[in-house]
């Protein structure tokens, strides 16, 4: 046995959305080398990376906040591949898996005792780090759903088959006081800076200047445009979701369901019209989450989504990633200033029968349009997408 300092692979998982954000490849501990060398002059040079794979840090671990250090062994063999690969730690969530798989996929230039390739036993510590705030977003796994009712109104027909990248949604509504930080920090948004042709004079009109009503700071902002909307998610560093994105999360990964709960409503499912006295919205999360921890979907206030409204969009809809009215995401958020078609609302609200309520009920109004039951809450991109599609 013969001690060699060797060469650990640091892969560091960081970004804002868990994607590979840093690759950092560096000299770090002695390793242990089973390569048993009788010549005193023998020289080994460790292997390098030519195409470290990124892992897909898995939903299970997303879901739960999970974090950690995976500690692999494996030999780098002549060829330059991975193989008894054995994974050191066991932190659970798929993470080991990943990071095997990654491993697996990975190609190296082999390490080389006099010039000739050499097989080589290394540790590779894999740094799954999430860095945002996990507690208030909740991540929706990529994949297909069936889009729309057969039952509803025709511009909710037909159903048809959709593919939705990974991404995170907000669980709750974005509040007023989120939106009053947005405020503070970009005056041309307040109540009486905001420029005529991003609202329709009702802006924030229940506001005392910059301040929303007292007891109200954690029931969701209402009386906002969709050019508003827009502004505070790119504030923060998000969007808002597209409408396929929003009626997947709300769904619940329910199939065939009216509601995101189920086929029946009543009032312990959401805040809606009743025929009773209307007492407006209520605090964010007054109401048990779908099967996505998602709080909120139907009912409170209806919520602004990125497209714009094509009743006949449907029918020819993109079957990945659709969006109506825009040439694709990056366009709407580049553009949004200058939009002046109508724009999509889901959900339905406190001011909405059960009918509106519905999963797949379409709403739209003009852009500029500001109401006292209309809201929204937030996505972000997921980085790292499914490898095998």
């Amino acid at each position: 046995m013969r001690f060699v300092k060797g060469f650990t692979l640091i892969l560091v998982v960081c970004g804002i959305i868990s994607g590979i954000l840093i690759v950092q490849i560096g000299s770090s501990d002695s390793l242990d080398v089973d390569n048993h060398n009788p010549l005193e002059n023998t020289q080994i040079i460790p292997p390098k990376v030519k195409n470290l794979i990124e892992p897909i840090y898995p939903v299970e671990a997303k879901r739960a906040g999970k974090e950690g250090k995976v500690l692999l062994q494996a030999t780098i063999n002549v060829d330059g591949k991975a193989e008894d690969i054995t994974a050191l730690t066991t932190l659970g969530f798929g993470l080991e898996e990943a990071a095997i798989e990654s491993l697996k996929n990975s190609v190296f230039y082999p390490a080389t005792s006099n010039q000739k390739p050499v097989n080589f036993k290394v540790r590779i510590p894999y740094d799954f780090k999430l860095l945002i705030d996990e507690t208030n977003m909740v991540v929706i796994p990529a994949g297909e759903f069936q889009m729309g009712s057969n039952n509803g109104d025709t511009d909710e027909k037909p159903v048809h088959a959709v593919y939705v990248d990974e991404f995170y949604i907000d669980k709750y509504e974005v509040t007023n006081a989120q939106y009053k930080a947005f405020v503070d920090a970009n005056p041309e948004w307040g109540k009486d800076q905001i420029s005529p042709e991003y609202h329709d004079g009702y802006y924030l009109i229940h506001w005392i200047e910059n301040d929303y009503p007292v007891g109200k700071e954690n029931h969701p902002v209402v009386y906002v445009s969709w050019y508003a909307a827009m502004a505070y998610a790119k504030w923060v560093g998000k969007r808002l979701p597209t409408e396929a994105e929003w009626e997947k999360a709300a769904r619940g990964d329910l199939k065939d369901k009216i509601y995101p709960w189920g086929n029946t409503i009543d009032g312990t499912n959401a805040n809606y019209y009743k025929d009773i006295e209307d007492n407006g919205t209520l605090p964010v999360g007054s109401f048990p989450a779908n099967a996505f921890g998602l709080y909120d979907m139907s009912g409170n206030v209806r919520e602004w989504c990125l497209d714009g409204y094509a009743a006949t969009f449907y029918v020819n809809s993109p079957k990945e990633n659709p969006i109506a009215g825009f040439e694709n995401i990056e366009k709407a958020i580049s553009d949004f200033m200058k939009v002046r078609k109508n724009c999509v609302l889901r959900g339905g609200s406190w001011l909405n029968i059960p009918e509106k309520l519905r999963v797949s009920e379409r709403t739209s109004r003009s852009p500029n349009a500001t109401n006292p039951n209309d809201g929204f809450r937030c996505v972000m991109n997921v980085k790292s997408k499914a490898s095998n599609h």
